[in-house]
């Protein structure tokens, strides 16, 4: 969640700070540019690790974008037993 907040604070800085200076937005659509850099970055990611790595890498991407493992429900129940044991040490 906080990544995809952060993403679109990144993108409208950026762009915003671009448009503020009278910039042009059709300049920055670069698909050339675009596939240099990520090919690059892939490829560097490739040639530096294990394929163990890489595989655990995508993992955890994946698992980033996607939702929390832990609910509403988990949060409170953990609440709940914390209060019983400091009530109990009490």
């Amino acid at each position: 969640m906080f990544a995809i907040i952060g993403l679109v604070v990144v993108l409208v800085a950026v762009l915003g700070g671009y448009l503020m200076e009278q910039g042009n937005l059709l300049v920055l659509m670069q698909p050339a540019e675009i596939l240099i850099i990520a090919g690059a970055a892939v490829g560097t990611l490739l040639i530096a690790n294990p394929l163990p790595v890489v595989i655990r890498i995508g993992t955890g991407m994946v698992a980033a974008i996607g939702g929390s493992k832990f609910t509403k429900a988990y949060y409170v129940e953990t609440l709940r037993m914390l209060l019983d044991l400091f009530t109990y040490a009490r």
